[in-house]
């Protein structure tokens, strides 16, 4: 049921539909900044009427994920400072995540089970940087940091943290290729498990933040020689 108790028309359940498969598109980097995205187009793409794909554009809008365009509208485009930005905000969202994962681990309130998927996870992204496979190291890599950025039960925390993945997905490109830094990856990632199987909350913040603020030095870097 909606908000005012009455059941959701097929519209509506529609335009959530076509919206959740745009965000994963966002997520996955699928679509390029600048990319145009026109109601009839995805309309065809996807077999719905133009409305729907309508509603989930404009809810696109409401997120920063698109801009308005002459026609349609145009995946949105991040300037070098608000990168910076999103990235300390990253650093800090992550930082609190991993230490309440940490803590709910140190009191015992989170499942052995979950505890053991963000192990899993983090040995993903590994098997996928071994077998060269940029699209899945970076599928990885995002499945490894949602593990623990939404094992904590805290919901405006998982939130805040998924708009901000979309955001950098579509304005980055992952580094994973790079095999100096994958091999750095994997190390720290390893040192946000330990510190949350530990159960020790300063550590997987500190471990979680500086994991975030060494991609955003491999940012500059890469950019500064493009």
């Amino acid at each position: 049921m909606n908000s005012t108790g009455s059941l959701p028309s097929a519209a509506t359940s529609s335009a959530h539909a076509v919206y959740l498969t745009l965000r994963r598109r966002f997520t996955e980097g699928e679509l390029a900044p600048g990319e145009r995205l026109t109601e009839a187009a995805l309309a065809q793409e996807l077999g719905v009427s133009r409305t729907p794909v309508r509603e989930a554009l404009g809810r696109l809008l409401v997120d920063g994920l698109v801009v308005p365009a002459v026609r349609g509208v145009v995946v949105a485009t991040l300037s070098k400072i608000e990168i910076e930005q999103i990235y300390e905000l990253r650093a800090a969202l992550e930082g609190l995540a991993a230490a309440q994962t940490a803590r709910l681990q140190a009191t015992g309130q989170i499942a052995p089970a979950q505890v053991h998927a963000i192990e899993q996870a983090a040995e993903e992204v590994e098997r996928a940087v071994a077998e060269a496979d940029a699209k899945q190291s970076a599928r990885a890599n995002l499945a490894f940091h949602r593990a623990f950025g939404e094992a904590h039960g805290n919901t405006f925390l998982t939130d805040s943290l998924h708009r901000v993945w979309d955001r950098i997905a579509v304005s980055t490109v992952s580094n994973l290729a790079d095999g100096e830094w994958a091999r750095v990856v994997l190390t720290q990632h390893q040192e946000i498990c330990r510190a949350i199987v530990a159960g020790d909350e300063g550590a997987a913040r500190r471990a979680a933040e500086e994991h975030i603020r060494s991609a955003m030095r491999v940012y500059r870097a890469t950019d500064s020689g493009r």
